[in-house]
C-alpha cells in the first residue's frame, strides 16, 4: 500500500507544472504591443502589458492574489529621442514618466473613472483569463 501512495504521490508531483508565461498581441502600436500573462493551472498570478507608440509607451501591471486580482498600474512614458547628430529623431532609450496611476480591487472592479483606461484594462484582463484557460489546455496535450 505504502508503494502505491509513493507512485501516486510522483504522478501527482509531475502532473503539476510550474507557472505558464504567455505572450499574446494586444493592439496596434507602431513598434508593437504585447500582454505578458504568468498563470498557474486556469488562476492568472501577474498580467504585464506595453504599447511601443512613436512619443510614448503605456505600460499596465495587475497584480493578483490567489487568482483574484488585487492592484492594477499604469504608466504612460514619453519616449526619448536623440535630439542632435547623425542619428537625431531616433529612439534615445531613455524614457520619462509622463503620468502613473493605480487602483486597488473593490468590490467587483477597479474604480477607474476615464472610461477609455477602463475598457483598456477590462481587454487585458480578458485576454489574460482566456490565455490562461488556454495554457493550462495546451499544457495537458
Amino acid at each position: 500500500m505504502k508503494h502505491a501512495l509513493c507512485i501516486l504521490a510522483a504522478i501527482m508531483s509531475f502532473a503539476h507544472a510550474g507557472p505558464v508565461i504567455s505572450t499574446l498581441d494586444w493592439r496596434p502600436a507602431c513598434d508593437g504591443a504585447s500582454i505578458e500573462v504568468i498563470s498557474d493551472h486556469k488562476k492568472v498570478l501577474s498580467i504585464r502589458a506595453s504599447a511601443f507608440h512613436a512619443a510614448i509607451i503605456a505600460e499596465w501591471a495587475v497584480h493578483y492574489f490567489e487568482g483574484k486580482p488585487v492592484s492594477a498600474e499604469y504608466r504612460e512614458l514619453n519616449r526619448g529621442r536623440i535630439q542632435e547628430g547623425d542619428r537625431a529623431g531616433e529612439y534615445s532609450g531613455e524614457n520619462s514618466v509622463k503620468e502613473i496611476h493605480s487602483w486597488i480591487w473593490i468590490g467587483d472592479g477597479f474604480p477607474i473613472k476615464d472610461e477609455e483606461r477602463a475598457k483598456e484594462l477590462a481587454d487585458i484582463l480578458a485576454k489574460a483569463k482566456t490565455q490562461a484557460e488556454q495554457a493550462v489546455s495546451s499544457n495537458r496535450r
